[in-house]
């Protein structure tokens, strides 16, 4: 992950299986303990993606990313595993 509170940032993966049908990647930023949803991205058959990330446009700065399995078009709050994750 690279990440400017300014210009945003972009989300570098490798090594992810495809998703089941169905599901996709959700990428989410994380600040003061709240996701939001930042995208989501699917993986070539290497199992790697470039997800770009527009900066956040309210609230405090995005500080922790999480990726998770979610259904295909998203949901506003993760319920899927999370299989990345910053610290």
């Amino acid at each position: 992950m690279i990440w400017n509170d300014a210009g945003g940032g972009h989300l570098f993966v490798a090594g992810l299986p495809p998703t089941p049908a169905g599901k996709t990647y959700a990428l989410w930023t994380i600040a003061g303990g709240i996701p939001r949803p930042a995208g989501l991205f699917a993986v070539d058959a290497a199992g790697r993606a470039i997800h770009r990330i527009a900066p956040a446009s309210a609230g405090a700065p995005a500080r922790v990313f999480a990726v998770t399995v979610e259904p295909e078009g998203g949901v506003p709050t993760p319920t899927g595993p999370i299989v990345l994750a910053s610290k």
